[in-house]
């Protein structure tokens, strides 16, 4: 279990979504074609990607705003996380070489494949990071650690909210450099 500082997590996260919103900028300069096409059989392509990430982001931004707007302030500034959200947070977080823990997508948040609009997909989830920067920023005061979050997969189980948004963060991190591996395949056909 690691333990962090409260202001330099939420910082940190605040500057990775930073990142994550400026490399998701360059995907719109795709056709909506291109957003759309597939790399191979049964692999998603670019909008289908950021449709996955809209599904899982939707459900937590909802868990996480309807916990902390009744949470009281607090006044400490560390937080350690817990060993479900660090095995968690292991896995989803891509590898310093860009490889990731295999995983496949519940069936929930898996987008249909009727997506029309590649961009609309794209600037929705830029809305979502929007959201989640909103929610870094608002929970600077609230206690990281005791506040709990449902997983999307079973609501019978939570993350501490820190470790959520630790999650949140890798799971976009993961799927972006999915989705620019995807980029080169489309762009080089």
């Amino acid at each position: 279990m690691a333990v962090f500082s409260k202001q330099g997590l939420i910082t940190e996260l605040l500057d990775r979504t930073e990142l994550i919103k400026a490399s998701t900028h360059s995907f719109l300069r795709l056709s909506n074609e291109q957003l759309q096409q597939r790399p191979g059989p049964d692999k998603w392509c670019i909008a289908e990607i950021f449709g996955h990430l809209n599904i899982t982001h939707d459900f937590y931004i909802r868990s996480i705003l309807s916990r902390i707007t009744l949470a009281p302030d607090v006044d400490h500034d560390s937080y350690r996380s817990g060993w479900l959200g660090d095995w968690v947070y292991q896995r989803i977080m891509p590898r310093p070489d860009g490889s990731v823990f295999k995983m496949k997508a519940v069936r929930a948040h898996c987008p249909g494949s009727e997506i029309e609009d590649g961009k609309e997909v794209l600037e929705s989830f830029l809305r979502k990071c929007d959201a989640i920067d909103d929610i870094l920023r608002h929970v600077s005061t609230k206690d990281l650690q005791r506040i709990r979050i449902p997983l999307s997969v079973s609501r019978l189980v939570s993350l501490r909210l820190g470790d959520c948004l630790r999650f949140l963060v890798a799971h976009a991190e993961r799927h972006l450099l999915q989705a620019q591996r995807v980029s080169i395949v489309v762009i080089e056909r």
